[in-house]
């Protein structure tokens, strides 16, 4: 099971495991050059094109939104994150094409430095006074949102992905408006039933396998939490 990061790496593994007979499911992003077993998760494009609508529910008065990047050797980490930032950006452009997005680009590489990242949000909003929502196409939003807490921003939000224990601390508290979440739970468990029916069961299984779109705020979170366990 396979979550690919950069494709060139994940392609020199791939072809290894082709070489060997070996099968492999991915996990999250969708590289079909790779010729998977199977895949598992959202369509990015589509989950992309979803977050844009809904940041724009309660950001349609804005006149600039900001879009928070991790980078690494300044490109995204994840063809996921690509595909999601192109869905996006297909809406803003055909919806809201006098809204600007703005962009705050924090190196991967520096992510265990807090007093970087510090700096770089809170001169991001010095430049940027009039921005009161965000987002972000990883699981990393509890990032400036834990800033905007700890700042007390109180008027600006941000809207990211993933049910992980520190964005779901944001959600309860305010920092981040909409989690979009895709079922990581049953991700897992569908990767590994479907090697076991494929190598065990020596059954066909089915190639492309999209998950759910889900959103999750402060009044669902415990509940999907708890679906999770």
């Amino acid at each position: 099971i396979i979550v690919p990061m950069d494709e060139e790496t994940t392609r020199a593994f791939t072809d290894s495991l082709h070489s060997m007979d070996i099968p492999f499911v991915l996990l999250d992003s969708f590289i079909p050059d790779l010729k998977p077993l199977a895949f598992f998760g959202q369509d990015s494009f589509c989950s992309g094109y979803f977050a844009a609508k809904m940041l724009m529910l309660i950001a349609r008065e804005e006149k600039e939104v900001m879009l928070m990047r991790l980078l690494k050797d300044g490109r995204a980490v994840s063809r996921q994150q690509e595909n999601r930032a192109v869905g996006f950006m297909s809406y803003m452009q055909k919806r809201f094409p006098n809204v600007r997005v703005s962009y705050l680009d924090l190196p991967i590489e520096h992510r265990d430095d807090h007093e970087l990242y510090t700096a770089m949000i809170d001169s991001f909003f010095a430049l940027h006074p009039d921005i009161h929502h965000c987002i972000t196409f990883n699981s990393k939003a509890h990032i400036v949102g834990d800033f905007l807490l700890k700042s007390n921003r109180r008027n600006v939000q941000i809207m990211g992905y993933d049910m992980v224990p520190k964005n779901a601390n944001c959600v309860r508290q305010g920092s981040i408006s909409f989690l979009i979440a895709q079922h990581a739970y049953m991700q897992g468990f569908s990767c590994v039933e479907t090697l076991f029916e494929a190598i065990v069961l020596k059954k066909e299984v089915t190639p492309i396998n999209y998950m759910p779109i889900e959103v999750l705020t402060k009044e669902n979170v415990e509940f999907y939490r708890r679906m999770q366990l």
